[in-house]
């Protein structure tokens, strides 16, 4: 029985739906059952939030099926294999499936990290994404391991492949992918450099996968092992060699650590929505923090109900318009009242660099239909995902100049920066180019509760 059937059953004795007689007649199947060359344990999820994996090496055919089919009877709703062949596969998949006691699950099997998953993948309901990077094209098996475990355990998992040290830009051209990550798993063979590369610039757990690619002198892997065992890379931990399904695991473990820290309660709980704006704190940017913390068919639910929430494509020239087209959106009205605090405080803005009254702002950039879009996804996925509070790094507001309307202005732009000294805190450290607009600063200062480093 898995944790989310146990706590159905328990609510339905508690609300005298279920008597104790049935609710005993369900759990006795626990905690495992004897199948003599192995016990199938059917309380691992309750335990420690995943349900039992079986390791395919070294066993018959038989067995994982076996193993495979009481744990399915016992309720489980998919079974990762790990290290399985194609032989042994076909033969698993027969048995599972002939005859009258087959099992009510579907089984697929990927060849490249000889993974077996008995049962449909889940929808991702982590905290946000799991990056698997792999040095090079022979690191694929042992990357693709970690990968597929991390996705069989309910992650979005986002693949950077051929990135290793070698030709390093290959690496930088993912800096998004990878300051968005709630984990990253670092693959590499040779002399294992990518961890140590990666978690200088990462600002999430890095967990190190060396791999027995390489010649002689790797010794199997172990080179490659040591080296990022002693990396100079701080937040980088290491698996033991070729395991890529030990650092997908590890990946889950912390994509999903808020949901196990509060006992069960997953997604009843709310949760702290993080900002990590030290690289780029624009609109699109924020959006993507944001959609990150929900799971993949909310993000797809969330973008399409801000398409269809009838925003004109036209320019808005003051906050009068703005604020009547706020009002005919299809939206809830805490999104209204949203959208309405952001741009009151963008035409505060635009009136004190301007020195003239709210009424009078004429609103530029920010008063076209795209901008106002944006604004309304942001604000639709702060309340689907329902935040006890908001919690940003400081900002990146970038240098240099910009060109907009008023001609080339230096960067923060003067209504970005009259947002700014309302109480926002910025890097010391500037990156070139404009990283947060007059639109985002208004959405970082009515949205977020504190700041952090």
């Amino acid at each position: 029985m898995e944790t989310r059937e146990l706590r159905a059953l328990l609510e339905r004795v508690a609300k005298g739906e279920a008597s104790i007689d049935e609710a005993e007649c369900a759990l006795r199947t626990a905690p495992f059952t004897d199948l003599g060359y192995a016990k199938a344990d059917h309380h691992r999820g309750m335990r420690q939030g995943v349900s039992e994996v079986v390791y395919g090496e070294g066993k018959t055919a038989g067995q994982i099926a076996g193993i495979c089919r009481a744990l399915a009877c016992a309720g489980q709703k998919r079974v990762l294999v790990t290290r399985l062949d194609a032989k042994k596969a076909a033969e698993v998949e027969r048995l599972l499936f002939d005859g009258d006691d087959a099992v009510p699950l579907s089984f697929e099997y990927r060849d490249l990290p000889r993974i077996g998953i008995l049962g449909e993948l889940p929808e991702p309901d982590g905290e946000g994404s799991v990056v698997v990077a792999a040095a090079g094209t022979s690191d694929l098996p042992v990357a693709e391991e970690a990968a597929v475990t991390a996705e069989v355990l309910g992650n979005e998992v986002v693949r950077l492949y051929d990135v290793g040290v070698a030709g390093i830009h290959r690496l930088l051209a993912h800096m998004d992918e990878i300051a968005a990550a709630r984990a990253v798993v670092a693959v590499a063979g040779m002399e294992g450099a990518l961890a140590s590369v990666v978690g200088g610039l990462a600002s999430c757990p890095v967990i190190a996968v060396p791999t027995s690619v390489g010649y002689g002198a790797s010794f199997g892997g172990v080179a490659a092992l040591l080296a990022m065992l002693n990396s100079c890379a701080s937040g980088v931990s290491v698996v033991n060699i070729d395991n890529g399904f030990g650092a997908g695991y590890q990946a889950h473990l912390v994509n999903h650590a808020r949901a196990s820290l509060s006992c069960g309660k997953g997604s009843e709980a709310n949760p702290t929505l993080r900002w990590n704006l030290e690289e780029n704190a624009t609109r699109r940017h924020l959006l993507h923090e944001t959609l990150l913390h929900l799971p993949k068919a909310r993000r797809a639910q969330v973008l399409s109900d801000a398409k269809g929430a009838g925003v004109p494509d036209s320019h808005h020239h003051d906050l009068r318009e703005v604020l009547a087209t706020i009002d005919g959106l299809s939206a809830s009205g805490r999104v209204k009242d949203d959208m309405r605090a952001v741009y009151r405080i963008l035409a505060e803005a635009e009136a004190s660099a301007h020195g003239c009254s709210v009424d009078e702002t004429h609103f530029h950039e920010v008063g076209n239909g795209e901008a106002l879009e944006n604004v309304l996804a942001i604000c639709l996925a702060v309340e689907a995902l329902g935040p006890v509070e908001v919690v940003a790094t400081r900002v990146q507001v970038g240098s240099g100049t910009v060109v907009c309307a008023h001609g080339e202005l230096p960067i923060p732009a003067p209504a970005t920066a009259a947002i700014i000294a309302r109480g926002i805190s910025v890097c010391e450290r500037r990156l070139p180019g404009e990283r947060c607009t007059p639109t985002s600063a208004a959405v970082i200062l009515h949205f977020v509760d504190r700041f952090e480093d």
